[in-house]
C-alpha cells in the first residue's frame, strides 16, 4: 500500500517532465553552413562594393581588433569600411578554415585567413594577408551574427593564405 501512494505522488512529477518538450537537436553541419553563408555574403558584398550588406553580417555591438582601427559597433565599422572602400585598390576576402558550433546551437567560434589589397602612398596596390579568430552568436531572429573578431597580419614575407 505504501508503494502505491509513493507511485501516485510521483505521477504528477513524471507527467510534468513529459510535458516539457525536448530541446531540438543542434545540427552542427547546418549551423556551420549558415555561418559560411554569412562569410560568403560578406565577401560577395565587399567585392560588389555594397558595404551596408557586408556589415549586415555583424552584431550591432561587434568588437573588432587588428587589421585597422578597433571597432565597438557595426555602425562604427560601417563608417570605417566605407572610408576604406573609397580606395580604388581596396579589396578584402576572408576564408574560414574552421568553424565550431556550441552544443547549445546559439554560439560558435572559428578561425581562418584573410587577404587584402589597398593603395600605398604612391597609389600602387599593396597586398597583405593574415589570420583571424571570431565569435558568432544568434540574434533574436536566430540569424548568425559576427560578435567579435581579431585579426593578425601574417609574418612578413609569409605566403598568402591558402
Amino acid at each position: 500500500m505504501k508503494s502505491y501512494f509513493v507511485a501516485c505522488a510521483a505521477l504528477p512529477l513524471m507527467l510534468a517532465a513529459c510535458d516539457k518538450a525536448a530541446a531540438p537537436a543542434v545540427d552542427p553541419a547546418k549551423e556551420t553552413a549558415a555561418i559560411q553563408k554569412q562569410i560568403d555574403l560578406f565577401n560577395a558584398s565587399i567585392k560588389a562594393g555594397d558595404v551596408e550588406k557586408a556589415i549586415s553580417v555583424e552584431a550591432a555591438d561587434i568588437h573588432g581588433f587588428g587589421g585597422g582601427p578597433d571597432v565597438t559597433s557595426a555602425s562604427e565599422d560601417l563608417k570605417q569600411t566605407k572610408e576604406a572602400t573609397h580606395d580604388p585598390n581596396y579589396g578584402l576576402v576572408v576564408k574560414a578554415d574552421h568553424i565550431e558550433v556550441a552544443k547549445s546551437g546559439d554560439m560558435a567560434w572559428g578561425y581562418g585567413a584573410w587577404d587584402a589589397t589597398a593603395s600605398d602612398k604612391a597609389g600602387k596596390p599593396v597586398k597583405a594577408n593574415g589570420h583571424w579568430v571570431a565569435a558568432w552568436r544568434k540574434d533574436d531572429q536566430s540569424r548568425w551574427k559576427l560578435a567579435a573578431v581579431s585579426n593578425a597580419n601574417a609574418w612578413p614575407g609569409a605566403a598568402p593564405a591558402k
